[in-house]
């Protein structure tokens, strides 16, 4: 069996040449659009590597290497490739089991993932005409980690997560939208088999959060399934340190210190939702704004 790696983090890491393992290979061009990779470029993939980090593909280089290249990848990551129209060569990556896609503009869809059946973990953020997942309910059976959205920008719209809802054995979920349009949490009530989520603190209202937590099982970690999601690096606003942020759209950043009543007034009204959907299971939260 071919080595290659286990997790996005390690497809995305970046590494000196000198450091990365013989079956890893980077094309990446220095220039901070991605610069242009060419077809002679891609003479340098050699027979044992199965995992690319490759930039400034267009549309022609990156269906040559895809039919170049594309039995022996099992992992792909198109860092800087923004010219990109058209993601269906993946089809042709039979062995893909990792894939990370880091900018694109021109992209109104992903590819069909029946074709790609092996594929465990798929990353794709900063893409400005993706706003529809639909591509992802054929993943269902195969994806484990998902993560997409905003990374250096903020203009990620998605319509709906209504596919997400297929994603049965996800297993990490991690995103970041300017907006959700149907505002609907409810797809990621389906989602019984994580272990891990991730969302932004304003994304959804203080109700969708609370009853989103009476859905999914206790030992998902994720901040913000809870009144508070603690600030790594805490703000400053004159005197007074801001370390905690109330998780729904809208509120407010507090101080663990000096804020004890207000936190525990938000902690209250959190708990307070959280027993009221445990007691009324048929009950759904209002949409949020999007």
């Amino acid at each position: 069996m071919h080595p290659g790696v286990t997790s996005l983090i390690e497809l995305r890491r970046f590494l000196k040449p000198q450091l990365l393992p013989a079956w890893h290979q980077h094309i990446v061009q220095r220039e901070l659009n991605g610069g242009r990779t060419s077809d002679r470029d891609l003479d340098r993939i050699g027979p044992d590597v199965t995992t690319l980090t490759v930039s400034g593909l267009d549309q022609s280089t990156f269906e040559n290497l895809a039919s170049r290249f594309g039995s022996q990848l099992s992992a792909l990551h198109l860092w800087k490739c923004p010219r990109l129209v058209d993601l269906s060569p993946m089809e042709g990556l039979s062995k893909l089991t990792h894939a990370a896609i880091f900018w694109n503009q021109r992209a109104a869809q992903l590819w069909n993932m029946r074709q790609t059946p092996k594929l465990q973990s798929l990353h794709f953020t900063d893409f400005i005409k993706l706003d529809r997942l639909d591509d992802l309910a054929r993943a269902a059976d195969s994806l484990v980690e998902l993560e997409f959205g905003n990374a250096n920008f903020s203009r990620y719209i998605v319509q709906t997560l209504e596919p997400l809802g297929t994603l049965t054995n996800l297993n990490r979920l991690s995103f970041n939208a300017k907006s959700i349009v149907d505002g609907r949490i409810q797809p990621l009530a389906e989602l019984r088999q994580l272990s891990e989520l991730d969302l932004p603190s304003g994304q959804f209202s203080v109700e969708q959060l609370a009853w989103l937590r009476t859905k999914l099982p206790l030992l998902v970690a994720s901040p913000a399934l809870s009144p508070f999601r603690q600030l790594r690096q805490p703000l400053r606003r004159g005197a007074k340190e801001l370390d905690l942020l109330v998780n729904g759209k809208g509120m407010p950043f507090l101080s663990s210190s000096s804020d004890t009543k207000r936190t525990e007034k938000y902690t209250n009204a959190f708990h307070a939702l959280v027993a009221r959907f445990e007691a009324n299971p048929e009950e759904e939260p209002s949409a949020g704004e999007a």
